[in-house]
Parts: C-alpha cells; sequence; structure tokens
C-alpha cells in the first residue's frame, strides 16, 4: 500500500517538455544523482548534485524544483517558495512545481492558492495521484465537501488503494452526521494500513458518536500499539474505557432489573422508557426511585432536570442541575456537565 506524502515531494521527473533549453545530458545525471540523495536524507549532497545540474543547464526547471525540497526539508519555506516560483517562471509545465507550491500554500492555509496550483499539475497531468489527493485537501479547506468527495473518489477509482482517501471521506461523511458511510471508509483506511494512526483515532471518535465506548476503546487501542506517545489516543481511550465500563454495567444492571432487582441503573432505564412512551409521572417516579436507590446518580438528577425543564419549572429544574453538577464528573458527562453550568448561569 503507498501512502501519500504530505510534504514536499522529492522525486526528480524527466518532462516531455523542458521548456525553451533542452538540459544536456550531465544536467539530467546531476538531477537525477540529486533526487536520490534526497531520498537517502543527504541534503547536502543533494544541494551539489542539483547545483551541478543548474551549471550545467541553468534553464533547465527540474533541479530548481528539487533545490525547493532541500529548502523546504530544512525548514527554509520563504526560500522554497522562491525557488519553486523561479522554477515555474522556467517551465510553466512543470507540475511537480505547480504541486509543491501547493502544498506550501496549503500549510499556510492558503486554500484558494493551493486549490489553484494543485489543479495547473492536474491540467498539466490528471494522472498525478499526489495534486489529485491535494486538491481534495483544498477543497475540503474552502469547505466544499462535495468537491473534495469528488476528488478522493476520482483518486480512488484509479488506486483504491490509498488509505488517506478513505480516511478523507470518513472524515469528511462525519462532519456531514453521514456515519454509516463514514464507518465504510474509515474500516477501509485502517484495512489497507493498519498501522495508519490517524484513521484509528478518526475510528474511534466515529464509534464514541456512535454510542459505542467499547469498539471505540478496541480502536484507540490499536492507535496506542502503534504509537504509545499519541496524546490524542492516550486521552481518548481514558474517557472511552471509562464509557465502555458503564455501558457494561449499564447492560448488566437491565439484566438484574429482568431478573428483579432494582438498582438506580435500572431505574434509570426504566425512567428513559417511560419518556419515550410519553409516560412523564412513570418518568419522574423512576428517577426519584434511582435517587432512593443511590443519592449520588448523576444521571438520574440530569433526568429530572431535563423533565422539569420540560415542564418548565425553572426553579426545580435549578435544583436537579445543581445536584447534577454536585456529583458528576465532567470527563465522563462533558455535554451534560456543560448544560446545567449554562442553564444554571443564565
Amino acid at each position: 500500500m503507498t501512502r501519500l506524502s504530505l510534504s514536499l515531494a522529492a522525486a526528480a521527473t524527466l518532462l516531455a517538455c523542458f521548456g525553451p533549453v533542452p538540459p544536456t545530458q550531465r544536467a539530467l545525471e546531476c538531477n537525477e544523482l540529486c533526487a536520490q540523495y534526497i531520498g537517502l536524507g543527504n541534503l547536502q549532497a543533494a544541494e551539489d548534485q542539483c547545483d551541478l545540474a543548474v551549471q550545467f543547464s541553468p534553464q533547465y526547471a527540474d533541479p530548481w524544483v528539487n533545490k525547493a525540497v532541500i529548502a523546504k526539508k530544512r525548514g527554509q519555506t520563504a526560500k522554497s517558495k522562491e525557488l519553486l516560483i523561479k522554477a515555474l517562471r522556467l517551465n510553466n509545465h512543470q507540475s511537480q512545481g505547480y504541486n509543491n507550491l501547493g502544498l506550501i500554500y496549503l500549510e499556510e492555509l492558503a486554500f484558494g492558492k493551493a486549490h489553484d496550483n494543485f489543479q495547473h499539475a492536474l491540467n498539466i497531468n490528471p494522472d498525478y495521484i499526489e495534486a489529485r489527493y491535494n486538491l481534495g485537501l483544498a477543497f475540503k479547506g474552502l469547505g466544499d465537501h462535495d468537491n473534495a468527495r469528488k476528488a478522493f473518489r476520482t483518486l480512488l477509482h484509479v488506486r483504491p488503494d490509498v488509505a488517506d482517501a478513505w480516511a478523507q471521506l470518513g472524515a469528511l461523511d462525519m462532519e456531514d452526521g453521514d456515519f454509516e458511510d463514514a464507518l465504510e471508509s474509515l474500516n477501509k483506511a485502517v484495512q489497507l494500513d493498519p498501522a495508519f494512526t490517524g484513521a484509528w483515532v478518526l475510528l474511534g471518535n466515529l464509534h464514541m458518536e456512535l454510542g459505542k465506548p467499547c469498539d471505540a476503546k478496541d480502536s484507540f487501542t490499536s492507535c496506542i500499539e502503534i504509537n504509545a506517545e499519541s496524546p490524542e489516543c492516550r486521552n481518548n481511550i481514558i474517557i472511552a474505557e471509562k464509557k465502555c465500563q458503564l455501558q457494561q454495567k449499564a447492560l448488566d444492571d437491565v439484566k438484574a432489573r429482568a431478573a428483579g432487582e432494582k438498582t438506580p441503573a435500572s431505574e434509570y432505564s426504566l425512567a428513559l422508557e417511560a419518556r419515550e412512551n410519553g409516560r412523564t409521572s412513570d418518568e419522574e417516579r423512576s428517577f426519584n426511585r434511582c435517587l432512593k436507590y443511590d443519592k449520588k446518580y448523576a444521571l438520574c438528577y440530569f433526568g429530572l432536570f431535563e423533565l422539569h425543564r420540560r415542564m418548565a419549572d425553572e426553579k426545580k429544574a435549578t435544583v436537579d442541575c445543581k445536584n447534577f453538577l454536585k456529583f458528576a464528573n465532567e470527563t465522563e458527562f462533558p455535554t451534560q456537565v456543560a448544560t446545567c453550568k449554562q442553564y444554571v448561569n443564565d
């Protein structure tokens, strides 16, 4: 599986059209060596070879593109941009130059300029996979999800093994609330590349959205197995683990209720069931019984708050919220805590 790099490319391209003056054979050889040294990480040797290529053929654009790659790898972004602009003035059919310049604009969040450069690269070479992927990122940055999807899907018709494109489709579907399609795309991404930490994070977050914390925990675990230092994976797995335990406990409580046992969680479940069926009195009784079994059961206070707010009883709703905030763990119930804080403040 080929992973697409989001940094500047390092390959030398021998174009069919070299510009007004064809390069000498020595210039071609030096440029190829320059590209090879970039791939090996020997930037000084690469620069020496690119400088030779330029001496042999000053109008040859490719070594200027590779000199820009070297500058970018050294953290000299402004210099890299200048070199790419010079290369494109020498040869406005240098597709890699447009792609690399677009990547710099993408990093600068100048999505419009990035889009234009990626589109130029594709106009020259419609088979340029990296440029099409990057065009999708530019559309995504512009908030144009339809064209972003089109770019990624077009790429996948040609190269269905690109995990990054599947992950981007999944991320777009998540943002748009198309969770079923997102799940399919993200599962495809991690199947193609089990070491793709970003896709595991997205998949874990999606499972949390779907109310499947145990599945989310498994996804974040896979992420940590790849990168134990990932703060996103480490933080999220703690939340997923706690919610998974609560979910499993709730299932146990439901089973206990079925066996005739009374627990706070079983009464909470009964209250939610009564709410779904429009039985307000039964809902309130179940929440009160829940708190009778355990006066610190935070979710039942929040349930009463929602009930009394629906009934427009602001006094009771405020008391319910204050009790909820007293016993709730903000890590486990971030949305509910934020809601009650806002309500009490208002």
